[in-house]
């Protein structure tokens, strides 16, 4: 039964990749990485992806997620 069709695997929050102005109170077992302006925290991101083979979601208020799952 470990291929159940039934079963989704959820993604796992790696990294998430602020700017100063984002107010993040915590990230569990995730890294919270503060970049200093967009153009650091674009290349951040792109690395840290990289890094961990992640997939990558900006959200709307600018900040960006690493995913693996």
């Amino acid at each position: 039964m470990a291929n159940d069709r039934g079963q989704t695997q959820a993604a796992v929050l790696i990294a998430a990749i602020i700017l100063p102005h984002h107010k993040v109170t915590g990230s569990g077992q995730a890294f919270l990485v503060e970049a200093k302006d967009e153009e650091e925290q674009k290349k951040l991101t792109t690395e840290l992806a990289k890094a961990v083979k992640g997939d990558v979601t900006r959200l709307s208020n600018g900040m960006y997620l690493v995913l693996r799952g």
